[in-house]
């Protein structure tokens, strides 16, 4: 059994700059709503909704988009690449990929699989060489392509 290989999504800088700041929005919620709190309290049914239902969405968009940030990972095993996208996981069988193709020119990788789908694979460029060699040791009749120009890749 080989061991599981994990591989960190990436997020480009605007993305990660934006998750940031919906942190820190779902903070200042938070802590607007318990400002209202103290200040109004409950004193009637509808305050009391707006300020459980503020405390909820913000907790809410806090966890969500930490645990993207923080647990967002490709991870290899012996019969399937899973891909933990902070709370949501998807599965993909190394056994139904048909091929790898590296579009050099947009510098993206792609997994093709057997039914006509397909995913971007968002890691490191740096480490694409590994991620294929990784996916190929565990299937080797996985065909490897690389795109150098625009004409190869229509």
């Amino acid at each position: 059994m080989a061991e599981i290989k994990t591989y960190k999504f990436r997020f480009s800088k605007p993305v990660f700059i934006l998750a940031c700041v919906a942190i820190l929005l779902a903070v200042g919620a938070a802590v607007f709503a318990v400002y209202r709190i103290s200040l109004y309290g409950f004193a009637t049914v509808t305050l009391g909704i707006q300020h459980c239902l503020l405390l909820l969405f913000a907790a809410l968009a806090f966890v969500v988009i930490l645990s993207l940030l923080i647990r967002s990972v490709y991870k290899i095993t012996d019969t399937h690449i899973v891909l933990w996208f902070g709370i949501i996981k998807s599965t993909y069988a190394i056994a139904d990929i048909e091929s790898v193709h590296l579009f050099t020119k947009t510098n993206k990788l792609v997994l093709y699989f057997k039914d006509g789908k397909y995913t971007v694979v968002v890691v490191k460029p740096e480490w694409y060489n590994e991620f294929v060699k990784e996916i190929i040791a565990r299937n080797d009749k996985i065909r490897y392509d690389v795109s150098t120009s625009e004409k190869e890749d229509e």
